[in-house]
């Protein structure tokens, strides 16, 4: 068997990648497994033992005729033509794309044989999307900012490539010995995104909070070439030789050793964050901003999140008290979010409507039992979607029956439009039309009674879970579903 693994996202993705492939290996041992990445990424591969190759997408070759002075469409094309004809001609088994961006659909459905199978995102041969697996679907509706997912991005990676993860997939490379000195705490600097970044001010006053406990702790400084001044602004404020700045002066495989070696890694959202889940490196994740840490925080036992909007909402003595005690391995506060086993794999407090969100997911994906509610916005909402669902089942039905296509479409359209408007001004039901809209796109083309055969499917679908929160004709409605199931 020979699988290829598109990977086109940053370096946090690709490290989160490394237990699903992993977990491939496991159980294709004798398979060919190659990776595509883009050059910048690539290093993220080093010391993956569990791939054959790592390819690097040529975009510079694939894409530089176009911002040329003089612009060359043509040459552009036969330069993607070429590249794609030579790696669809390796006869790939099974494509797992794991990066859920437009191009890597585009790409996915141009390398896919008479007899591949395909993970993750496609497309149709008419050129719209395809989600050909659930949890595709899933990541569509449910996974990204301000949507109510708690599953890790590493376990959705897994499930795409059928994997059931183990303790031993999150394990580090093995490496050269390194000699070098251990440092107790590590502090990268950097982070993946300007506005996730943490300020020279904020970072020298946490460590100096750090050494009035331990004036002779050694603390370690890591970050990228570009950098530098931001290590020299931090060293140059703190009086203690004990804090070393390896800044932009690390290779990948000194990096791995230096947050292996020690006892906690303390940054943003960023790739040593997960680095350090596969070193088993506690972790004290400082994550401003719109982040859902459900997806992308730090895995290793002990480790635990600090949320905050912005730096200033983060208390140098705080954070510096937290290190201290995940050093200590004391218990934490509800105030942080800590790594706790199973899933979702964070404890966190957190609002009651976030609570009620995340188990009605649960109860329309997983099938468990659907939650409770007192809200009148969402059974308001919940009366607003039968109704409307009853129109679109009713027309849909005319239409199987004869009815002309040209009056009946409208309606449906309509239809689809208020369901949307529906989803936008009931947050906990946008969970629900999200899975709706998403059912309708994964359908593809075909012939019309088909479609119109599955469009009633969902349709009816989508009524069961209604009905669960619907009370009997004639009878009040309360917060206590009538029933239980997933879809």
């Amino acid at each position: 068997m020979r699988i290829l693994i598109l990977q086109l996202a940053r370096l946090g993705d690709i490290y989160q990648s490394w237990p699903a492939i992993r977990g491939l290996r496991r159980n294709h041992p004798q398979a060919t497994i190659e990776v595509l990445t883009r050059p910048r990424f690539v290093g993220a591969l080093e010391g993956l033992e569990a791939i054959n190759d790592k390819l690097v997408l040529p975009t510079s070759t694939l894409l530089g005729p176009l911002v040329q002075p003089e612009l060359d469409i043509k040459a552009s094309f036969d330069a993607i033509s070429n590249y794609v004809d030579t790696l669809k001609a390796n006869n790939y088994d099974w494509i797992i794309n794991l990066s859920f961006s437009p191009f890597s659909s585009y790409l996915a459905h141009s390398l896919t044989g008479e007899n591949t199978k395909v993970s993750g995102y496609t497309r149709h041969a008419d050129g719209f999307l395809s989600i050909p697996d659930d949890m595709s679907a899933y990541f569509y509706a449910q996974v990204g900012l301000e949507k109510p997912n708690r599953f890790h991005l590493a376990e959705i990676f897994a499930t795409l490539a059928e994997v059931d993860l183990e303790p031993q997939d999150w394990r580090q490379p093995l490496l050269p010995a390194n000699n070098n000195e251990a440092y107790p705490v590590v502090v990268h600097i950097g982070a993946s995104e300007a506005k996730k970044q943490v300020s020279p001010h904020k970072w020298s006053a946490i460590i100096t909070q750090l050494l009035k406990t331990q004036p002779n702790r050694k603390v370690a400084l890591i970050g990228a070439k570009n950098e530098e001044s931001l290590a020299e602004q931090i060293t140059s404020s703190i009086t203690s030789n004990n804090v070393k700045s390896f800044v932009g002066q690390t290779t990948l495989a000194e990096t791995f050793s230096l947050i292996a070696q020690a006892k906690v890694l303390l940054g943003p959202d960023s790739a040593p964050m997960h680095i350090a889940s596969l070193t088993k490196t506690a972790c004290v994740n400082l994550s401003l901003g719109n982040v859902n840490f459900w997806e992308t925080g730090p895995r290793a036992a002990g480790s635990c999140i600090i949320r905050a909007q912005e730096e200033a909402d983060i208390g140098s003595d705080r954070a510096a008290s937290i290190v201290e005690k995940v050093l200590n391995n004391e218990k934490l506060d509800l105030s942080v979010v800590a790594v706790q086993d199973g899933v979702p794999c964070y404890r966190a407090f957190t609002p009651k409507e976030s609570e009620f969100q995340w188990k009605f997911l649960k109860a329309i994906y997983m099938g468990e039992e659907f939650p409770e509610t007192e809200s009148d916005l969402f059974f308001e909402g919940i009366d607003k979607l039968a109704d409307m669902n009853a129109l679109m089942i009713e027309q849909m039905t005319a239409l199987q029956n004869g009815a002309d296509l040209s009056k009946v479409a409208p309606i449906i359209d309509s239809g689809e439009e208020v369901i949307q408007a529906i989803g936008n001004l009931v947050p906990s039901l946008s969970i629900l039309v999200r899975w709706y809209q998403t059912e309708k796109i994964r359908q593809g083309p075909g012939q019309q009674q088909d479609i119109l055969a599955r469009s009633l499917e969902i349709q009816r679908t989508l009524q069961r879970v209604l009905e669960v929160y619907l009370p009997p004709k004639g009878e009040a409605q309360s917060g206590q579903p009538e029933n239980a199931g997933g879809v």
